[in-house]
């Protein structure tokens, strides 16, 4: 699963185990941990260990602070301490308030659109306001051009995402609950060898608990000296934290299974080392970088990043005869949603909403050459805030995008019938990358820019089946998959969505859905493809029969052949999910119950799940988007695609998962006149 970790039982804070596993690419490599990790002695701190993992990366240092301002550059370290400043001066503020989130709030999209290089532009910070005391969040705006605050609103009765501190809360307090301990202790366990796991509550409520307590929930896993306690899973104990109170308020104990206490992960026997493999861009990188916009191969695009979402990009165009026309006006995974099938108290509820419920920006990993990306790659550094404020300063988040270059096979190739002769390119693509390590799962987004006018979007799932201890094989394999003596691997599903705020040659669109349909024939080898405008606010489900597409066309302008310019959304593999309908997270998910949706344009409108899907209800998001049912036909539309995969685990998945690559292409139809990729040399 995706869970942000808690402290283990030797006292890593959560900030270092996600630091830890930035260093270590790992899971289960006990060779690359620091030394004194696992022991009892001095534990490096979060400091410590991202400075070993720069110095792993063998990375260029790039400077974003030094580029052209710009409306939608992420907020920087400065920008991050005035907002602090600012809202702790106000006399609304809470003494002890938390910062959940301090982050760019992107202009209005006509400011940006409208605005040009040289003049002034709103330059406004994010944040919620959090007091525990109350249970009370807070909508806080500053202006930082303007050094006032421009709105505060307090949002009663909703829950900020989980956020760093409370993990070492959580660790404290179930540890120190005499139920919890008895029930280590039942299984032969030492409380201070096991390792604790916070989750956010999830949609599943809690008997005798009054509605909108501040809840989070704590997995136990065996981790002793070892490494990767997810490997290692202590079965049946659930505890339930009322975390603003400081008490466990449910531990639930549903009987004991054996709990492995000695698979580490490591092989047995190592290969043979390989031959060096080397990239190298001798001249430097094809692209150019200006703070955080790139122009590489007529594509024009900016880079961004926030909190929440992490990696964003904004204003994706493609240039010709001297003018850059527009294709994407903001991109971004906007949520990603992982139920589990096991039918069990201890699991049922464990559905998460890993960008929304944990705020997944703030897990970006250093990206390590030759391990994330290769030795060609430039890196980006991302910042963002302490929970707590000033005092905490800001967090930095070294390499956290990367940008590459690399060879993508034959672009064109064709061959002349009489003379033989042979006309081809190679290609090459542009890759835009950042990963996150959120509990037991890496997660892995790349933005492919093609030559061809095409962009391929890739979510790559990495780490560790979050599994389930059991007393036999059928226990296992009824919902799962037996990977190690006593231990099994669930049956799950991950479903990401993207929200895609398209401007074809403008922000006049219209989307239409492309069906493959039979037609009668005096042959019977006809077939055509149906199209039909999706003219209002809507869902749409996927149909392999029909190779069902959707194209995202202008309504302004049209090629040379008098047809209108467009883009088209091309699906890959996926899945439906398969809980049953009326299951309160999947009602929660909207972004899982149909893949495709089309919406009008609102400002403020940016995630599937809604603002607040901790704890939150389940008819935001995009339930709520749709529900007026505004015409799309010639408007400036938003689509949100879920790409998905159920994941049936194998052996080979244990105790670590080789990678798993999702995702779904857009390519130009209609947007040129010809292939684009005729001028490559």
């Amino acid at each position: 699963m995706e869970r942000p970790a808690g402290n283990s039982g030797d006292g890593f804070s959560r900030r270092e185990v996600i630091a830890l596993a930035g260093v270590a690419g790992l899971v289960g490599a006990s060779a690359s941990l620091p030394a004194d990790a696992g022991a009892r002695g001095r534990r490096a701190t979060p400091a410590e260990r991202r400075r070993e993992a720069v110095a792993r990366s063998g990375r260029q240092r790039v400077s974003t602070v030094a580029g052209s301002p710009h409306p939608l550059a992420p907020l920087n370290a400065d920008e991050i301490k005035r907002a602090f400043a600012l809202i702790e001066a106000d006399s609304r503020f809470p003494p002890g308030a938390i910062f959940p989130i301090v982050q760019l709030k992107e202009p209005p999209k006509k400011e940006v659109l409208s605005w040009s290089p040289g003049h002034s532009f709103r330059s406004e910070a994010f944040a919620h306001v959090y007091d525990p005391d109350r249970n009370l969040l807070f909508e806080v705006v500053a202006d930082l051009r303007r050094g006032r605050i421009a709105s505060w609103v307090a949002r009663p009765g909703l829950q900020p995402a989980v956020y760093a501190s409370e993990y070492d809360e959580l660790d404290r307090i179930v540890r120190a609950d005499a139920r919890w301990q008895r029930a280590m202790r039942a299984r032969g366990l030492d409380p201070n060898d096991v390792y604790l796991d916070g989750w956010a509550r999830g949609d599943l409520p809690v008997r005798g608990v009054k509605p909108g307590t501040r809840l989070l929930r704590a997995l136990s896993f065996f981790r002793g000296r070892l490494p990767n306690p997810y490997d290692r899973p202590i079965e049946g104990v659930l505890a339930t934290v009322d975390i603003n109170k400081g008490v466990v308020v449910e531990l639930l104990d549903t009987g004991i299974r054996p709990v492995n206490t000695t698979i580490s992960g490591d092989a047995a026997t190592k290969r043979k080392r390989l031959k060096p493999l080397i990239v190298t861009q001798p001249e430097g990188p094809s692209f150019q970088l200006d703070g955080y916009a790139v122009r590489w191969q007529n594509w024009h695009f900016r880079i961004g990043f926030s909190w929440r979402d992490g990696l964003i990009l904004h204003q994706i165009g493609y240039e010709q005869n001297g003018k850059v026309r527009p294709i994407i006006y903001r991109l971004s995974q906007n949520e990603i949603f992982v139920p589990y099938s096991i039918p069990d108290p201890t699991w049922a509820w464990r559905a998460a909403f890993d960008i929304g419920e944990y705020n997944l920006g703030q897990y970006a990993e250093p990206q390590q050459v030759n391990v994330d990306v290769p030795g060609n790659a430039v890196f980006i550094d991302a910042v963002g805030p302490s929970d707590t404020g000033t005092a905490g300063g800001t967090v930095d988040l070294p390499n956290a995008i990367a940008l590459y270059e690399r060879d993508a096979g034959v672009l064109w190739d064709r061959t002349d019938p009489t003379s033989f002769a042979r006309d081809a390119r190679f290609a090459r693509e542009l890759v835009v990358t950042a990963a996150y390590v959120n509990g037991n799962y890496t997660y892995a987004n790349e933005f492919i820019f093609r030559m061809d006018g095409g962009i391929d979007v890739h979510v790559i799932a990495n780490g560790t089946t979050l599994n389930q201890g059991i007393k036999s094989a059928a226990e296992g394999e009824q919902y799962g998959t037996v990977v190690a003596p006593k231990i099994a691997a669930p049956i799950h599903q991950h479903f990401f969505n993207f929200r895609i705020d398209f401007d074809v040659d403008g922000t006049r669109n219209t989307v239409v859905e492309e069906n493959l349909k039979s037609v009668p024939s005096k042959f019977g080898n006809a077939f055509v493809n149906e199209e039909t405008v999706l003219g209002e606010e809507q869902h749409r489900d996927l149909n392999a029969a029909t190779y069902r597409r959707w194209k995202v066309k202008s309504a302004t302008r049209v090629n040379a052949f008098g047809t209108p310019t467009g883009y088209e959304l091309e699906p890959l593999d996926t899945t439906i999910p398969y809980a049953a309908a009326n299951f309160p997270p999947l009602q929660h998910a909207a972004l899982a119950q149909h893949p495709f949706w089309v919406t009008r344009y609102r400002d403020g409108e940016l995630y599937s799940s809604g603002d607040y899907p901790n704890q939150g209800p389940a008819s935001d998001g995009l339930i709520k988007y749709v529900a007026d049912h505004q015409n799309t036909k010639g408007e400036d539309v938003v689509i949100w695609y879920t790409a998905a995969f159920t994941h049936l685990p194998s052996v080979e998945n244990y105790p670590v998962m080789s990678s798993e690559t999702i995702g779904f292409s857009l390519r130009p139809d209609g947007f040129f006149n010809q292939d684009p990729a005729l001028d490559v040399p």
